[in-house]
C-alpha cells in the first residue's frame, strides 16, 4: 500500500526535476554559452535546483520500484550524452591531454618537452598549436599520461577523449551502485552522484581527466569493502598515478590489506612511473611550480604560505588530510563514504589551486548526511567560473572575494546544520533534551 501511495509522488518529482535538468543542459549546449556567462550560470542554477529537489526526495523515498530508478539513471545518461557530443575549443584541457599522448607515441617524454618549442611543431594540430598551456610543462602524473596515450591511439580527437572520460564516469556510477547494494544502503542514493551538476559539467561538458581518478577511488573503496584487497591496492595505486591528492587516503588501507597486496600496489605505482623517469628524478612536471607560484581560489593555502612558505603550507595540507584519514580509519568502517570524502576534501581545500573539477575526487562519496556539506560545496564551487567571464573582459585571473566567501561559507553553514542535526539525533536517542539535563 505504501508503494502505491508514494510512487506517483516519486514519479512526478523525477519527471519535473528531470525535465528541468535536461532543458538546462540542452540550453547550455545549444546556446554554446561560454563558461561563466549569464546563460551558463542560469543553466547551472536550474540544474542545481532540480538536483536539490530530487536529492530531497531521494532521502525520503527508499521503496520505489526499480523501474523508476532505471528511469532516473536513463535521465542521468541523457544529461551526459548531449554535452558529450558538443565540440570544444582549443582552450579545453583535452587538447593538452591529446598532445601529451601524441608526443608519447612519437617517442618523446612529455615531462621533458614544452609544446611551444619550435622543434616540436610537427607534433601539433591546429588546436594544440593554440592551447593556453603550450608554454608550460605538463602537470599530469604518469597514470593520466598512459590514459592519454591509450585514448589518443584509438581516437586522436577531443570527441574521442571526452567519450572515454564519460565512459569512466558511467563506470563510476556502476561501481557506486554495486557498493550501495553491498553496504545495504538505498540504491536511490546513487542519484547523489549521477545527477550531480558538478559531475555532468566537468566530465560530459568539459572533459576533465579527474573522472579517471574518481573511478579509481570509487573502485578502491568498493573492493576494500568487499575485502578484495589486491584489487583495492591496485586501484588505489592507479588513483595516485592520475593525481597525487588520493595519497592522503593511505591510512584507510592500514591493517585492512595484506602486506603482499600493498607491495603489489606499490610495485604497480612504481611501474607506472618508470617509463617517464629520467636522470632528473621522479617525473613531477609542473607540479612544484604550481606549489611555489600558482594561486587560484585557495584561501587556506595562501594564508599559511604568507605566514611561512609555500612548501610548509603544502606540508600542513598533507598533515591535516592525513590526520582526517587516520581518524576515519580508527572510527569508521570502510564502507562509510565520509571516511573517504572528508580527507580528500580537506586536501583539496588546503591546496594552492582549487578548480571546480578537483572536487570530482570526492563526488562519488556524497550520499550520507555527514557529507552534505561537501555536496553543498560541489554546487557552490561552480561560482568560480565567474573568473572565466571576467578574464574575457580583461580582468586578472583572481577569484572575487565575495564569491570566494560564498563558495566556502555555504558548505560551512551546511556543516553547522548537519552538526546540529547529529546533536539533536543523539539527544533523541538518549531521551534527553539538547537544552540541558532534565528538560523534556
Amino acid at each position: 500500500m505504501r508503494l502505491s501511495i508514494r510512487c506517483p509522488g516519486a514519479m512526478a518529482t523525477m519527471a519535473i526535476t528531470g525535465g528541468v535538468y535536461l532543458f538546462a543542459i540542452l540550453l547550455l549546449v545549444s546556446s554554446q554559452a561560454p563558461l561563466g556567462s549569464r546563460v551558463f550560470f542560469g543553466t547551472v542554477a536550474a540544474a542545481s535546483a532540480a538536483y536539490a529537489a530530487m536529492l530531497a526526495r531521494v532521502w525520503r523515498e527508499r521503496h520505489a520500484p526499480r523501474r523508476l530508478l532505471l528511469c532516473a539513471l536513463a535521465l542521468a545518461l541523457a544529461f551526459r550524452i548531449v554535452p558529450a557530443l558538443a565540440p570544444v575549443g582549443p582552450d579545453s584541457d583535452m587538447v593538452r591531454y591529446l598532445w601529451d599522448g601524441r608526443v608519447q607515441r612519437l617517442g618523446y617524454n612529455p615531462y621533458t618537452v614544452i609544446p611551444a618549442d619550435p622543434s616540436l611543431a610537427h607534433t601539433h594540430v591546429d588546436e594544440s598549436a593554440k592551447m593556453p598551456s603550450r608554454y608550460n610543462r605538463t602537470p599530469y602524473p604518469p597514470g593520466a599520461q598512459l590514459f592519454f596515450r591509450l585514448v589518443g591511439s584509438a581516437a586522436d580527437s577531443t570527441l574521442g577523449m571526452k567519450l572515454a572520460l564519460v565512459a569512466c564516469d558511467l563506470l563510476t556510477i556502476l561501481v557506486l551502485w554495486r557498493w550501495l547494494v553491498l553496504s545495504g544502503r538505498s540504491e536511490w542514493l546513487l542519484l547523489a552522484y549521477a545527477w550531480n551538476p558538478l559531475v555532468v559539467l566537468e566530465v560530459a561538458h568539459s572533459g576533465h581527466s579527474d573522472a579517471l581518478g574518481a573511478l579509481s577511488i570509487a573502485a578502491a573503496a568498493y573492493w576494500l569493502t568487499r575485502r578484495r584487497t589486491l584489487l583495492a591496492s591496485v586501484a588505489f595505486a592507479l588513483a595516485i598515478a592520475v593525481k597525487f591528492v588520493p595519497i592522503v587516503l593511505a591510512p584507510l588501507f592500514f591493517g585492512r590489506v595484506r602486506v603482499r597486496d600493498a607491495l603489489i600496489g606499490a610495485a604497480c605505482l612504481t611501474a607506472l612511473y618508470l617509463p617517464f623517469s629520467s636522470l632528473s628524478g621522479v617525473p613531477l612536471g609542473s607540479v612544484p611550480d604550481v606549489v611555489d607560484r600558482v594561486r587560484f581560489n585557495g584561501p587556506a593555502f595562501a594564508s599559511i604560505a604568507a605566514l611561512s612558505s609555500p612548501r610548509i603550507a603544502a606540508v600542513v595540507a598533507l598533515l591535516l588530510s592525513l590526520t582526517a584519514a587516520l581518524w576515519a580509519r580508527r572510527h569508521l568502517p570502510p564502507d562509510d563514504p565520509a571516511g573517504w570524502a572528508w580527507p580528500l576534501a580537506i586536501a583539496i581545500a588546503c591546496g594552492p589551486v582549487i578548480y571546480p573539477w578537483y572536487l570530482l575526487y570526492f563526488a562519488p562519496f556524497l550520499f550520507s548526511v555527514a557529507t552534505l556539506p561537501l555536496t553543498t560545496w560541489s554546487v557552490s564551487a561552480l561560482s568560480a567560473y565567474v573568473v572565466w567571464d571576467l578574464s574575457r573582459h580583461g580582468a586578472r585571473w583572481i577569484m572575487p572575494g565575495s564569491l570566494m566567501l560564498f563558495e566556502f561559507c555555504a558548505p560551512i553553514a551546511a556543516a553547522l546544520v548537519v552538526a546540529l542535526w547529529f546533536r539533536l539525533a543523539r539527544h533523541r536517542r538518549s531521551g534527553e533534551s539538547p537544552l540541558g539535563h532534565g528538560s523534556v
